[in-house]
């Protein structure tokens, strides 16, 4: 098989400049990650940490912190409006029932609430103080607190879904850096460029006590990140490196530490308030745990963890270094169950490790780019490579190798490069004009046509080659597209999250931002004539919605059979996930709430697909993509593998009998998820899955073998070579034994023989009788290792091997399925344009380091 290798993709990713956990009242543990550049990527904790969406922030726009709220408790004004305690127990379940809120603020003075759903915003407030630097809401999640450029400490009330000005407290010199809220939100706790660490009344906006840090220098100290712990104490990171916990009622320092070489950026603790994390500049992470009587506090009884100041020390328990950048954004999950430590900065990476093992645990790093959303597609005919990037799309086309012939490629070694004639062409770079981001791109099969849309609307765009025989491209907008009724006339939201092109270009499928799924006829695009022959809206399934899509007349509409969801659900609902079956006969779908629908292009029949795990409510599809035929293969966040028979509406006896249950351990514990499926003509029976990390190919004729067995193919030579090698060495020494031994016994038979005939030469008795008794005196163990050798000249080699490579994981008597690469790393993308020919496109790290900015200088001994 012929594998085109293209790393010339340019790929830039951004600084990660914010990380915060949704509240632990929320349905999941939702984790918010936001860039430099605006955009905030939504990430999960199922099973995996899965990346779910991303939100797409303004053209050149900045974030610089993110803020949950999930209000589930009345607020004084709210409960006077119900007479019984049965309607105010209603009245919080319903406000438990939504999705949390997220918001978002940067250096354009905006704060943002975004609609989590749609990937727009939904309501945006000026900040009144410009820049906003941070951002924190109360325990009670009813306020929001926000520290800006001209020194204020601006509150926002947020309750009943509002984003409303309230006060504004008193001004300070410098800008403030950081907020926290005391836990019972009687007060603010506030860092600032002054090198002040200041207590307010959050009541009465006055200030009630103010911390001084010492300087370092003439520059003041400033006071990058505070937070504060259950029990009150107060922890400050600040320029000078250092990390410094405070007592809340004397208001002075309890205890100081030289925590990092260089500014303290962030800092995060676990809920109980027991242990906390710290990073910076300097991006080392480091864990410091409160001890209670010598004890860590984790350990002790809730009961026993009483006692005075004497007894409870902070102590630096750990240091582990993640990131080769400054480390600007650190969060620790809320959720009991789920005790992920989560960092990310200037290196673009996010870096994840339970909590409860750092420092000993090493992290799992996801790739820079987003894993699951597809920002490279490829023109299989046209052999053209189409790559997005914030409101840019580039394209490529591939370059050639020499043909090999028959006589040579039967005797050409795995992963061995061919010759090259001509290379990669740079064929388009195209600004768009957007007031956002990118969220999806297409190219078609032929490479004539690109779609690409952001969160206002799709847009398709003509692709010629230039007629003056040069390498570059005429790209025209085409007019008329979409038509105006691809979504309805209710519907104010047009943005796109999925596209597929069909494979002989005559119609699109478009997933919006409201969950319908669009098909348009495109076959008119020369004369800019567009149809929408049908619409899908199997996602939509809440009651008003169903209620809405039954109104529709104009276009042809199919409402789902799907079971209703609560608003929970429906608040964080997106299509994240869309495949078309070769023959252009289905379209399938999925999204982030696990719903998975497979709709035929041509007609009105569509299958919303059964509970992928019924007793389990963490099992959701990552990819999607069609075998040949019209088998649609579901890889899942656990690793899991399903398999729908579209034409019989049923998933397959493989899927059935292994899907879940018999999955070789080494792919089921990968931590990074499928981001898609590939399928060679040349092997029906079989996909190739791919992750950041790995390539797997999957034959779904056979089983998928031992459960312990060795999927990496590299691995899986070296360890048969090492054992056939082993017990080569072994059999040639006991061959060389067996010699031996023979050796020794014809000399023996030898020596007898001359013994036997000492009577009629004239020797010595004494020295015969000596040479009779060194002769008797080399013992029986030569003869059993006469026997021994004997044995092993009749033992079964071929035997051995067999045996110890089934030990070593691989079972040579079972066929080897779950064939598993390594090889290509930072994978962003794989497919075949041809029989036999795959195109993997990878965004190695070390281009990617290359372009960052110099990193902290630490200085290292002999250097």
């Amino acid at each position: 098989m012929q594998v085109h290798r293209c790393q010339f993709t340019d790929f830039v990713p951004q600084a990660i400049n914010a990380i915060e956990y949704a509240p632990s009242t929320a349905r999941l543990p939702y984790i918010a990650v936001g860039r430099a550049n605006g955009d905030i990527e939504i990430w999960c904790i199922r099973g995996n940490l899965v990346y779910e969406k991303t939100i797409p922030g303004a053209v050149k726009g900045s974030l610089e912190t993110l803020a949950w709220a999930h209000q589930c408790e009345l607020t004084e004004d709210d409960l006077e409006l119900f007479d019984t305690d049965q309607e105010r127990e209603k009245a919080r379940r319903r406000l438990a029932d939504h999705a949390p809120r997220l918001f978002s603020a940067g250096l354009n003075a905006v704060i943002v609430e975004w609609d989590l759903a749609r990937l727009t915003p939904k309501a945006a407030v000026d900040s009144y103080g410009g820049a906003v630097w941070c951002m924190k809401t109360n325990h009670a999640q009813t306020r929001l607190a926000v520290g800006t450029e001209d020194g204020h400490i601006r509150i926002f009330d947020i309750t009943d879904g509002s984003l409303t000005y309230q006060r504004c407290f008193d001004k300070i010199k410098g800008r403030i850096l950081s907020v926290a809220w005391s836990y019972d939100d009687k007060s603010i706790v506030t860092g600032s460029a002054d090198g002040c660490v200041r207590i307010w009344n959050a009541e009465t906006g006055k200030m009630a006590a103010r911390m001084t840090l010492p300087r370092e220098g003439r520059d003041a100290t400033l006071v990058w990140a505070v937070a504060v712990l259950k029990n009150g104490t107060i922890v400050s990171g600040d320029s000078r490196g250092h990390v410094m916990f405070w007592d809340h009622i004397m208001h002075v320092v309890q205890q100081d530490f030289r925590a990092l070489g260089a500014d303290v950026l962030c800092l995060t603790a676990d809920a109980n308030g027991h242990t906390v994390f710290a990073s910076g500049v300097d991006p080392k992470v480091t864990q410091f745990k409160l001890l209670i009587g010598g004890r860590a506090a984790s350990d002790i009884g809730e009961g026993k963890r009483r006692g005075g100041a004497r007894n409870r020390k902070w102590h630096l328990a750990g240091i582990r270094r993640y990131h080769t950048h400054d480390v600007r954004a650190i969060a620790v999950s809320s959720h009991s169950e789920h005790g992920l430590l989560i960092t990310g900065g200037l290196d673009t990476q996010i870096a994840s490790c339970e909590s409860r093992g750092f420092p000993n645990e090493n992290p799992h790093r996801q790739p820079c780019f987003p894993p699951l959303n597809g920002v490279v597609s490829v023109a299989p005919k046209g052999n053209l490579i189409l790559q997005r990037q914030e409101n840019v799309l580039k394209l490529w086309a591939l370059g050639k190798a020499e043909p090999a012939s028959r006589t040579l490629s039967d005797h050409m070694e795995s992963g061995q490069d061919l010759q090259i004639y001509e290379r990669q062409k740079d064929l388009l770079r195209m600004e768009l004009s957007t007031k956002t981001n990118l969220i999806c791109s297409a190219i078609s099969t032929s490479g004539q046509l690109i779609a690409a849309s952001d969160a206002e609307c799709p847009k398709l765009f003509s692709v010629t080659r230039a007629d003056d025989g040069s390498d570059g491209v005429v790209v025209r907008r085409v007019r008329g597209f979409p038509p105006e009724n691809f979504v309805p006339e209710y519907s104010e939201h047009r943005g796109a999250t999925q596209m597929r092109f069909t494979h002989d270009e005559r119609m699109v499928a478009i997933a919006t931002v409201d969950g319908f799924v669009s098909i348009v006829d495109i076959s008119g695009w020369k004369t800019n004539e567009f149809v929408t022959v049908r619409r899908h809206c199997a996602h939509r399934n809440s009651k008003d919605e169903v209620e809405a899509d039954a109104g529709c007349s104009d276009v042809p509409t199919h409402p789902g059979a799907a079971k209703a969801q609560k608003a929970a659900v429906v608040d964080m609902r997106t299509i994240t996930g869309m495949a078309v079956s070769d023959n252009d006969q289905y379209v399938a779908t999925c999204d982030s709430t696990g719903a998975v629908v497979v709709a035929q292009l041509d007609s009105d029949r569509h299958t919303v697909l059964p509970p992928l795990a019924p007793r389990k409510h963490e099992e959701w599809a990552t990819a999607l993509g069609f075998k040949s035929g019209n088998e649609l293969v579901i890889p899942t966040n656990l690793n899991h593998l399903f398999v729908w028979d579209a034409g019989a509406r049923k998933f397959t006896d493989w899927s059935r009998a292994f899907g879940s249950n018999n999955i070789p351990k080494t792919y089921r514990r990968m931590m990074s998820c499928i981001a898609g499926v590939a399928v060679n003509p040349a092997e029906p029976s079989c996909i190739y899955t791919f992750a950041a990390n790995h390539i797997t190919r999957i034959d779904l004729t056979q089983a998928p073998g031992p459960s312990a067995a060795v999927l990496n193919v590299h691995k899986r030579k070296q360890i048969e070579q090492s054992i056939i090698e082993k017990v080569v060495e072994e059999k040639e020494a006991s061959e060389r034994r067996s010699e031996r031994h023979l050796s020794k016994r014809n000399r023996r038979q030898r020596i007898a023989g001359r013994a036997d005939g000492s009577a009629s030469m004239d020797v010595d008795d004494d020295a015969t009788s000596n040479a009779a008794s060194v002769v008797d005196s080399e013992d029986v163990s030569n003869i059993i290792s006469d026997a021994a050798s004997a044995k092993g000249q009749a033992k079964d080699w071929e035997a051995t091997i067999v045996a110890r490579l089934r030990e070593a994981g691989i079972n040579v008597a079972e066929p080897h399925n779950f064939r598993m690469t390594q090889r290509y790393q930072n994978l962003m993308h794989a497919s075949f344009i041809d029989s036999n020919t795959m195109v993997i496109v990878e965004r190695p790290w070390i281009d990617v380091a290359s372009a960052l900015p110099a990193a902290y200088h630490r200085h290292k001994y002999g250097s």
